[in-house]
């Protein structure tokens, strides 16, 4: 992907919806996309758009959010754009935004009270007991556990929760050790040992 073909789409995305401001999230701004990555672009515009756009450019499938410039009032929203670059910034509006949610992502969440992080812990013991019945509600839950366990793990710990790819990213190179009890549990070929020891140290977090 170069950077013609990145401004490209970022002018026509502007150009459609009068957008005055246009952010580049996501695998590409990590530069860790692939073939089968969508480009992630934020627009703002002065019109009152809030829609999708899924166009394609050159073969390019677009995953585009337009929002409202009222809504950059509230960075909380963005947090996932924390990381993002400016592609266009014609009112300057682009630059202050990012760095207010910089801002807020640095402070961090806050962190779960103790009946909270109690009540959460309780919850993944009782869906762990409950996977484990041997009937299709229990395989239903057993999978519900495993999706919820992870963001679960980082509201325990106080941290920001970034989805499941950067998440994992992380903690492969930040905790190893419970990146390897993630990467059984989630294992095709994962055994009810698995999933219960993670848990066990989850609930130990």
């Amino acid at each position: 992907m170069t950077n013609e073909k990145i401004k490209q789409a970022a002018g026509y995305l502007a150009g459609k919806y009068e957008g005055h401001s246009v952010i580049l999230y996501g695998s590409y701004a990590n530069g860790d996309y692939t073939d089968e990555s969508d480009l992630d672009l934020m627009i703002f515009s002065d019109r009152n758009f809030k829609r999708n756009d899924t166009s394609r450019i050159d073969g390019l499938l677009l995953d585009a959010w337009i929002h409202p410039t009222s809504s950059m009032d509230d960075p909380v929203r963005f947090l996932h754009i924390h990381d993002g670059v400016i592609v266009t910034d014609s009112r300057g509006l682009a630059a202050p935004f990012l760095e207010k949610i910089q801002s807020v992502f640095a402070e961090g969440p806050e962190k779960l009270g103790p009946e909270e992080a109690d009540f959460q812990k309780a919850w993944l013991q009782k869906m762990l007991k409950r996977a484990g019945k041997g009937d299709a509600e229990g395989d239903f839950r057993y999978h519900w556990l495993l999706k919820d366990s992870l963001e679960i793990y980082f509201k325990l710990k106080g941290r920001w929760y970034w989805g499941p790819k950067k998440s994992l990213r992380w903690l492969e190179q930040h905790e190893p050790g419970t990146f390897r009890l993630f990467r059984k549990a989630l294992s095709p070929l994962a055994g009810q040992e698995d999933v219960s020891e993670l848990i066990g140290h989850i609930t130990k977090s």
